[in-house]
């Protein structure tokens, strides 16, 4: 007998034994259509039921099923109730509503029958399901936004720094009769290409992690979601902001630059 190390409720079997239903499992089980498995309730101390797998199938990426130690079978209700002993009661139906009809108008009419259920959308189920993601999700949104603000106040000295380093070009620009425009053309540009050449470093590095990230988390969960990614509008706000904050903070200091004296801008 080898007992399948992936589920509690499952042992496979490599004798034959006689059988008397097919049942469908997941994949990542590694058991082959036509081996014999035998399936118990959880906390069943007999022997189980045998069967034959029928089929096997690849559950869809599910964010809830992350952590979950158990697998899925699936056969159908006549020989769950026997393999249960519980005839005629179940957890949960999932109906499939076809284009055109009211889901609204179903549940009503669903929930004035009492009959000792209550009939709720797909998503109002998934929502309630996922509060615990929703806070992760709040959670790195403010980090986000901590990491933008951080960001934005070390561009603003790097710029500041870059307009200091050009005090004296702009005293000589100023002495040879270039206009203010044009000197203020100049800087503010210089520093706006600065602040967008930090932010294509800084999504560069992004996508990166963003793919370490996934090749990681992917491999220890074994499961295709995607737990990092950047998306356009992530790379236009990056932009945006370098923009921003190289314009201000040029415009800023060229203007200060423009109020001092010629001597004090050629440091004499």
């Amino acid at each position: 007998m080898r007992r399948h190390a992936a589920t509690l409720l499952l042992i496979a079997l490599t004798q034959a034994l006689p059988a008397t239903a097919g049942v469908v499992l997941e994949d990542r089980l590694g058991i082959a259509v036509g081996d014999t498995v035998r399936l118990k309730p959880a906390g069943d101390a007999g022997p189980g039921r045998a069967m034959v797998v029928s089929g096997v199938f690849t559950p869809p990426p599910d964010p809830a099923g992350l952590n979950r130690g158990s697998r899925e079978a699936r056969l159908p209700i006549t020989d769950l109730e026997s393999l249960t002993g519980r005839d005629d009661r179940v957890s949960r139906f999932v109906l499939g509503v076809p284009d055109g009809v009211s889901v609204d108008s179903l549940l009503a009419s669903l929930n004035t029958t009492q009959l000792g259920f209550r009939a709720y959308r797909a998503d109002d189920v998934a929502r309630e399901s996922s509060q615990t993601f929703e806070v992760v999700s709040n959670f790195h949104h403010a980090i986000s936004v901590l990491s933008i603000l951080a960001g934005t106040a070390f561009l603003a000295a790097i710029v500041m720094l870059q307009v200091q380093e050009l005090r004296k070009s702009l005293g000589v620009l100023r002495v040879i009769g270039i206009s203010r425009a044009r000197i203020f053309a100049i800087v503010v540009g210089e520093t706006v290409v600065l602040a967008n050449l930090g932010a294509a470093l800084g999504v560069g590095v992004a996508a990166i992690v963003s793919r370490i990230v996934n090749a990681y988390y992917r491999d220890y969960f074994d499961t295709s979601l995607v737990f990092s990614s950047i998306a356009g509008w992530h790379v236009g706000l990056a932009f945006a902001v370098a923009s921003s904050v190289g314009l201000l903070v040029g415009s800023l200091a060229t203007a200060y630059l423009f109020r001092l004296r010629i001597n004090e801008v050629l440091g004499r």
